[in-house]
């Protein structure tokens, strides 16, 4: 049975990730969009487990109620730093999460010492998580999963397509913070964007 250790808002704060979601997203032929009866609620996943006893399953959720009851870090407000669309893969080809993006910060972040207790949890019940973790965790609420309008479709894919090797440069910005000017790279004598 699938199992889920998620953050959720207060029911006044979900509320408006449900009308932001069900208002936004709509009219584009969504597959999941937040809603108020509680089969989609609004929630940042912690982490997802496969387990076949409620009992087990249980007894991790408890190791990780006690892990974070003794760091005292719950509740915390966490740090939106954006909207992503995310393409969708395999069952998800051809729709694209909308999502608002959390802010993971280090290994001693709230967010982090929670998705840690919880890995902690499942490793010593011999469970394997299934979504991502550690570096490769990616935190976010998910508003809608939609098929994108035609105007934002024809955006070129290959932007995201073998981005090739980026370089480190040293340069000047304008009082807009633009980049425009290089005086130095690593490594030396590669080609340089040409910025006036």
């Amino acid at each position: 049975m699938p199992y889920t250790i998620v953050l959720t808002p207060s029911s006044e704060q979900a509320i408006k990730y449900v009308e932001a979601s069900q208002t936004l997203y709509s009219d584009y032929q969504p597959n999941y969009l937040l809603t108020r009866d509680g089969t989609s609620s609004p929630h940042i996943t912690v982490v997802q487990f496969e387990c076949e006893s409620y009992d087990l399953a249980h007894q991790v959720w408890t190791k990780v109620h006690e892990k974070i009851s003794k760091e005292n870090i719950i509740p915390f407000s966490p740090p939106f730093v954006g909207i992503a669309f995310v393409e969708g893969v395999g069952p998800y080809k051809n729709t694209t999460w909308v999502e608002l993006s959390v802010k993971r910060g280090d290994k001693n972040s709230p967010i982090m010492k929670v998705q840690y207790a919880a890995l902690e949890a499942l490793e010593q019940f011999g469970l394997k998580p299934l979504n991502a973790c550690d570096n490769d965790y990616r935190p976010h609420l998910t508003l809608a999963r939609i098929t994108l309008p035609e105007q934002i479709k024809t955006w070129p894919k290959n932007l995201c397509e073998d981005s090739g090797n980026f370089k480190l440069e040293f340069g000047l910005s304008d009082d807009k913070w633009q980049y425009m000017h290089t005086l130095e790279t690593f490594p030396e004598g590669n080609e340089t964007f040409n910025r006036k």
